[in-house]
């Protein structure tokens, strides 16, 4: 914008139109011109000419007279149009200072602007890649002052030697081809040469003496960058806990779930047989009763490492809830399944846990269930489980029951 006010404030063409073509000049010299016509018809039509040669008594100077005369009217007909144009230039060239005035604060209001603009940095490079404007900002995100950086190569100063070529090619082929520069993340060096990720764009730009430039628009991104990956990270951790039961850090029953899930849809594909197993420790409110809700908590902990100690690395152990467990045993039929799950409990009956100097045992109950039929939603598959192991409770508790 600033280009095309220049452009129109040119001096030169302004005040030198101003003193021959403004305010009607052609109506003023058709106006002479009729006045110097009817002073020659006066003198001749009144025989002014011949009174004063009566005077003078000499009729050779006859048309030296009217000459004189009629520029002498003539004269004063310019004098009194040269004031008029000098009155007009006069008031054109205030107006055109006064315009000037304005451009200039303006183009030092926009400079100001421009160089303490916040977190955008905005240097020039010019066609031999030198830097040609460095603004505030560039000082605090690559931390060169100004009087380190203009005038030298911007290849030398926040280009990684990795991308040297490719860049200095791209400022030639903007310069001399039109090519644009790619604007998008990149990399660039501090002064301490460490590395800043930068959302950069390049800009070209003509002056008004017809010179091109070409200016770097770039917002630090490092930090948000980080802030991203530590997001990244977090939201990555709150996923896992939302699915890790947070006492005994096994999945938790969305977690147990969404496992049972794809082992269903892997028998839909490839019909692998697998099995669940719910598991209930007996008589657990005793224990909390007893021994307090804290010996409880240990006596989970310790269950469920051992459980986990004795399945096999594809196997999952789950707590389905307060003292249940689920265990999904993937590429197992029942009698597999059967095998497993007796290991384990003879080793929980006779798994020693002490707590504060006291001995606790326990024993637990488990009902099977084997996924055969793609018709058998999970919902129907863990009903079946939990309905053999509470056939089990029903016998005598401490039983590996097998859902018909």
């Amino acid at each position: 914008m600033e280009v095309d006010i220049a452009k129109q404030l040119d001096p030169k063409k302004n005040l030198s139109g101003s003193f021959l073509t403004k305010k009607k000049i052609q109506v003023d010299l058709i106006i002479i011109t009729l006045i110097i016509v009817i002073t020659y018809f006066l003198l001749n039509f009144f025989h002014i000419p011949n009174r004063i040669i009566g005077v003078y008594g000499n009729f050779g100077y006859r048309y030296v007279i009217e000459l004189l005369i009629i520029f002498f009217v003539t004269t004063i007909g310019f004098i009194i149009f040269t004031f008029r144009r000098f009155k007009e230039y006069k008031e054109d060239l205030v107006e055109w200072f006064h315009i000037d005035d304005k451009l200039h604060q303006y183009e030092k209001k926009f400079e100001n602007m421009i160089y303490n603009a916040q977190g955008i940095a905005i240097y020039g490079v010019g066609r031999d890649h030198t830097v040609t404007y460095w603004n505030h900002a560039c000082k605090k995100i690559y931390g060169f002052k100004n009087n380190e950086v203009i005038g030298k190569k911007i290849e030398d100063i926040i280009v990684p030697s990795s991308s040297f070529k490719k860049f200095k090619s791209n400022i030639d082929k903007y310069y001399d081809d039109n090519v644009e520069i790619y604007q998008g993340e990149m990399e660039y060096l501090h002064k301490d040469r460490s590395i800043l990720n930068v959302l950069t764009s390049f800009h070209k730009h003509e002056t008004i003496f017809g010179v091109q430039e070409l200016y770097n628009l770039s917002v630090d991104m490092t930090e948000l960058n980080r802030t991203k990956k530590e997001l990244k990270i977090s939201i990555a951790r709150l996923h896992a806990l939302s699915r890790i039961d947070s006492l005994t850090q096994l999945p938790n029953r969305r977690a147990i779930l969404e496992k049972i899930e794809y082992e269903k849809l892997k028998f839909e594909r490839s019909k692998e047989v697998f099995s669940i197993a719910m598991i209930d420790l007996d008589d657990f409110k005793n224990v909390n009763d007893k021994y307090g809700h804290e010996c409880g908590d240990f006596v989970l902990k310790q269950i469920s490492n051992l459980m986990v100690e004795l399945v096999r690395k594809q196997d999952v152990v789950g707590r389905y809830g307060g003292e249940e467990f689920v265990l999904l045993l993937p590429q197992t039929n029942s009698i597999g399944a059967l095998h497993v799950t007796q290991i384990i409990l003879e080793q929980i009956a006779k798994f020693p846990i002490t707590y504060k100097d006291k001995e606790i045992s326990i024993t637990a109950t488990i009902g099977i269930s084997y996924y055969t039929n793609v018709e058998l939603t999970i919902s129907d598959l863990i009903k079946k489980a939990d309905k053999a192991m509470y056939k089990g409770k029903t016998q005598g508790k401490n039983k590996v029951v097998i859902t018909k």
